[in-house]
């Protein structure tokens, strides 16, 4: 890189000599502090190697989609080579991601074509959760685990085509190495820099733990493969494991290279897919959390489902346009909660100039997704909660796109995102539809603050969801 560039570099924050910023907390509090200071780009150093913070709609439209060429690759660091293996969704590069993206986009819109679509999926975990939560008759309950198991009964469906009942342990399994997984990230973080870290005594940056959670949830994957390759696919088969499996053998017999469809990378891609639900599984969670702050906010999703949807017959996406008041409650809550502050870490093949400042080839590029949600030019006053700011004057939902950037921007956009809107949708709709939402009676409101584990990760609390009698409520309303 020449010196002009050098000099050119984007706002740097102090650090100490040689270790540079060696102690920067990739957190929210932390990046949304050094975007106020600095502007939307921040240059830090760790261990000589240049990490550019990118924060701001315009900027980080402007790098990763009108510079979406040489800055779409992810960076080729430890995690993703000892983990992910250069494959999948998250940790594939070049020519093999770009194959494996196109066929998991082929293989959702496939599986959303036939007879158990995308949404007849949700919808019956949907229906699953609100079972189970009528069966706790208004008592209060650690919600994370129910949310989860739905969650993942969905993930489980999708990928392989089935689902598990409540309390089975292959689920239980999966759900805890998958939060362990994303839980033990933060501690890796100094890997990224310095991947001879892993080899010191007492596995403090969890690279041993974290060999050992993902050969976990490997062996589950591979589980899945066999019985799948025991059974003959039926015509009605649509999951991701009988597709790749499909996909394999067209490529034997057209004599292709099975470059990024070996057996390996079906495992791969696997539990990458299970990574890139786990914001909505946190994202469901925090959805319970914000409605039992604001009940006068439930008051008014239900007023408008009771006065849309007839009969109170179960909810659909055919409801959406019908429902733009729970639309900005969804909306809302994807943007207050933030649960995917950052993007994983990007790095630059080329240099580039943004804003008059040069980011150079080989930059790892930090993408602060929650700078969005955060910018009082964008969102008014964004530490309050307000689903009426996406209400406009003639009561219809709008001024939510940039919100989307929580799914991020440019080539590597969240796939799954379609899903994971239609998961929430469907998810806060039928629960306000079918409960009132309280607080543990005599119990302090659990705290909107949360932390910061590799996820925006909601404080563990109870929640009293007491049943509705809907149609009681319409004769009474009518008398």
């Amino acid at each position: 890189m020449c010196s002009k560039c050098q000099n050119n570099l984007p706002p740097r924050e102090p650090g100490y000599p040689l270790i540079g910023n060696v102690g920067f907390k990739s957190e929210a509090p932390v990046i949304l502090n050094l975007w106020h200071k600095h502007g939307d780009l921040i240059t830090l150093k760790v261990f000589g190697q240049k990490l550019i913070i990118v924060c701001g709609y315009q900027t980080l439209h402007e790098v990763l989609e009108k510079n979406g060429e040489h800055s779409f690759e992810h960076a080729d660091v430890y995690q993703n080579q000892e983990y992910f293996e250069r494959s999948g969704i998250l940790g594939a590069f070049g020519e093999v991601w770009r194959m494996q993206r196109k066929f998991a986009i082929d293989t959702l819109k496939s599986i959303d074509s036939g007879s158990f679509n995308l949404e007849s999926r949700v919808v019956v975990e949907v229906s699953n959760f609100i079972t189970n939560a009528e069966n706790v008759g208004g008592q209060a309950f650690k919600v994370d685990e129910l949310v989860k198991t739905y969650h993942y009964n969905i993930a489980s469906s999708l990928i392989f085509g089935k689902r598990f009942e409540n309390g089975d342990a292959t689920l239980q399994s999966l759900i805890e190495l998958i939060n362990e997984a994303i839980f033990n990230t933060p501690d890796q973080a100094p890997l990224t820099f310095l991947a001879w870290l892993r080899h010191l005594p007492g596995d403090k940056y969890k690279a041993r733990r974290q060999r050992y959670v993902l050969d976990g949830i490997l062996n589950i994957m591979q589980r899945a493969v066999d019985e799948h390759k025991k059974i003959p696919e039926k015509p009605d088969s649509t999951d991701f494991i009988y597709s790749f499996v499909k996909e394999q053998e067209r490529r034997r017999r057209h004599n292709e290279d099975l470059s990024g469809f070996k057996d390996r990378d079906l495992l791969l891609m696997g539990y990458g897919l299970l990574f890139g639900g786990v914001g909505s599984a946190h994202t469901l969670q925090w959805s319970i959390l914000y409605l039992m702050h604001y009940p006068e906010v439930v008051s008014r999703m239900q007023r408008e489902i009771e006065e849309n949807v007839e009969n109170a017959r179960p909810l659909t996406m055919e409801d959406k346009p019908r429902l733009p008041f729970c639309l900005a409650v969804m909306y809302e809550v994807l943007r207050t909660a933030s649960v995917i502050y950052a993007a994983p870490i990007h790095a630059l093949t080329s240099d580039i100039t943004i804003n008059g400042y040069t980011l150079p080839k080989d930059a790892y590029l930090l993408l602060a997704l929650c700078s969005v949600n955060m910018d009082p030019s964008i969102f008014k006053e964004p530490e309050t909660f307000n689903p009426d700011r996406f209400i406009n004057e003639d009561g219809q939902v709008f001024g939510f796109e940039k919100v989307n950037t929580s799914f991020s921007l440019g080539p590597r956009n969240c796939l799954g995102q379609r899903l994971a809107e239609m998961e929430m949708f469907l998810f806060i709709t039928s629960l306000v539809q079918n409960f009132d939402i309280e607080n543990e009676a005599d119990t302090p409101l659990p705290s909107l603050e949360g932390t910061y584990k590799g996820v925006h990760v909601a404080t563990p609390y109870k929640v009293c969801l007491k049943k509705r009698d809907n149609e009681v409520q319409r004769s009474q309303e009518i008398v």
